[in-house]
């Protein structure tokens, strides 16, 4: 069981996800996140968000785009990812910046499941950010 307070969450469990925007039905049983820090979090803060996310072995997350910037802190398994016009592997210990807007993609490359976890935040104060949602750019 989750312990929770007004400032810390423990003991969480991650959780697939439900249909959203245009993912397709594989990718959302493949991917599993749990909220922590932000808007809709167990820990409420307006500005930033903080979620764990996993994606299963031999998982392709498509490219993407959203309109908030992103950081992802690898703390498991390995992926090739592609930032903007960047690619590299990401391995434990990888930390990336994403852009609001950029497309960005990953390809579990490992034998355990990629874990991660994913800071957002709204720049500049501008929450709006939250309304946008994240939209695969191509569709398989």
């Amino acid at each position: 069981m989750h312990e929770k307070g007004t400032h810390f969450i423990k003991n969480y469990e991650l959780a697939r996800m439900a249909s959203y925007s245009n993912y397709p039905e594989s990718l959302l049983q493949a991917m599993q996140v749990k909220s922590l820090v932000g808007p809709r979090g167990p820990i409420a803060d307006q500005d930033i968000s903080v979620s764990a996310f996993r994606l299963e072995p031999g998982t392709a997350y498509g490219a993407h785009a959203h309109p908030h910037p992103e950081v992802y802190i690898f703390l498991a398994g390995t992926a090739e990812c592609e930032w903007g016009d960047e690619t590299f592997t990401a391995v434990p210990g990888t930390v990336t910046h994403c852009p609001p807007n950029m497309p960005h993609a990953l390809r579990v490359t490992s034998s355990e499941p990629l874990q991660a976890i994913i800071v957002g935040w709204a720049p500049d104060g501008d929450r709006s950010v939250w309304n946008g949602i994240s939209t695969l750019l191509e569709t398989p």
